[in-house]
């Protein structure tokens, strides 16, 4: 902290720390804890939170009868690690402080749903579920079983709502058989038992039948709606009528993000891409948008020489050879810039940097330097050179002009157009083919920290929305 500055504010370094470890993440935990369990000692309470605090799954399956929602949640199981909960296991392990609370002979269906929330709440409280995650299946069936969760402070991370016609569940359920002896459940058009003795003992239960099916379907639409408008924050529906391995792959893609943070971040962003590739256009729109610098490293470069700096004085015989200046000139030029007040405080958009993989390392080595994301524009060449050779400039106001996309607006103007000597047919094809010889190894650098691509040779309103939901939708690995 500034302890001469008054009110006093904190050095804008402790954003990056911040985020680097999720400090904001943990304070929201932390604080949301509190609030729900309201321990007689916070700092015992807390220390003891800290001790066991993770980001395992939290996840609820719903779904109408025979949508699959047992065997996507058992698939889900196994790929995260996690443990699934049904309804069935809490009441053959009831807690020895809430037996005396439950009926003679409990059901799903004659417990109260407080009773419910609490059974809940002691088994997840278990250090199995704290370290490896939930998933529930079968619960909660209506709406007040879903705030009697809530009001316990049970809150899942994602849930998940398969949704298909009526008529879909129907016709999968009259082909369901059970094996009475193992449980296991089986279907006579795609999923057969191999066992010749398993098939002959398989039956289909009552519940599965068309009139029961009926009865069962009406019960769930009368119900979902309450549930769904509760998790709505964190709801994602997915058609359950397609093939498993397809509704699996879904699922697990939506569980598998992290959910979006409200804590405040530096975005730092490379993106890379060719000649005609549109790389400045983009930077310009968001940061017109989001208030964040553009450092542009061939402008860095061109200020130090007209300026007469020593390190432009060192750089001009390599600009004008027309040869890539020495890492070592730039990233210092790149560190006393990303250190000024403003990338610190509002993050960055750089372009025109880094141009190959050593200078990627460098940059991601230099501590408080290193992007949070990365993004490739690519183009083909016959496009970038038609983007380019058709570009004019007006001399006198300085406007840009394009032949096709952007026409002068009169006669005299189109008459004092003219082409950049660097928009000219083999110049760009030049600088084009230098791009590639470096970018298959930029690619596989950055491919590890999840770089986007995105095709830039669409309008500039779409390769603009398609860099912004890059921004702010977290990364599924590791990431800020």
């Amino acid at each position: 902290m500034d302890q001469t500055a008054r009110p006093l504010n904190i050095s804008p370094e402790f954003l990056l720390y911040a985020e680097k470890y999720a400090l904001f993440e943990l304070f929201q935990r932390c604080v949301s804890s509190l609030l729900i369990d309201r321990p007689s000692d916070p700092i015992t309470y807390l220390i003891e939170l800290l001790k066991k605090d993770s980001d395992a799954p939290k996840i609820i399956i719903l779904g109408p009868p025979a949508s699959g929602r047992h065997t996507t949640a058992k698939l889900l199981q196994k790929k995260l690690n996690t443990i699934l909960i049904e309804p069935d296991d809490l009441l053959r392990d009831v807690p020895t402080k809430l037996r005396d609370k439950l009926p003679a002979n409990p059901t799903v269906n004659n417990i109260s749903s407080s009773l419910w929330a609490q059974l809940y709440e002691e088994r997840l409280k278990e250090f199995d579920c704290i370290r490896r995650g939930w998933i529930l299946v079968d619960f909660p069936m209506n709406r007040d079983q879903t705030l009697a969760l809530q009001a316990r402070g049970i809150c899942p991370r994602h849930v998940v709502c398969l949704e298909a016609p009526d008529n879909v569940m129907i016709e999968r359920a009259a082909g369901k058989r059970i094996d009475p002896k193992t449980k296991d459940i089986y279907h006579i058009t795609w999923n057969i038992p191999s066992s010749r003795d398993v098939q002959e003992r398989l039956i289909q239960l009552e519940e599965n039948s068309e009139k029961m099916m009926v009865l069962r379907l009406k019960e769930h639409r009368r119900n979902i709606d309450g549930i769904k408008d509760c998790f709505k924050s964190v709801l994602r529906s997915i058609n359950a009528d397609q093939p498993l391995n397809d509704v699996h792959t879904q699922v697990y893609s939506y569980t598998s993000k992290k959910a979006r943070s409200v804590a405040p971040r530096t975005p730092r962003i490379v993106i890379i891409g060719p000649t005609g590739s549109g790389r400045k256009t983009v930077a310009t729109q968001i940061s017109r948008k989001y208030d964040i610098p553009i450092v542009s490293i061939p402008t860095l470069i061109k200020q130090q020489i007209v300026n007469k700096t020593p390190a432009g004085v060192s750089m001009k015989q390599y600009v004008a050879r027309q040869a890539l200046v020495p890492d070592s000139l730039v990233m210092q030029l790149i560190r006393d810039r990303l250190n000024q007040r403003d990338c610190i405080t509002k993050g960055w958009i750089m372009i025109g940097f880094p141009r190959t993989r050593e200078q990627a390392e460098s940059l991601a080595r230099t501590p408080g330097l290193a992007p949070s994301r990365a993004f490739f524009l690519d183009i083909p060449l016959d496009i970038a050179v038609e983007r380019l050779t058709q570009r004019l400039l007006d001399p006198i106001t300085g406007d840009r002009y394009h032949t096709h996309e952007h026409p002068a607006s009169t006669h005299n103007i189109k008459e004092r157009l003219v082409q950049h000597p660097a928009d000219d047919k083999e110049t760009v094809q030049k600088r084009y083919q230098a791009y590639t010889i470096y970018y298959d190894e930029l690619q596989d650098f950055y491919a590890e920290q999840d770089a986007i691509h995105v095709a830039a040779d669409q309008d500039a309103y779409t390769v603009f929305e398609a860099i912004e939901a890059g921004i702010v939708n977290p990364l599924n690995k590791d990431g800020c």
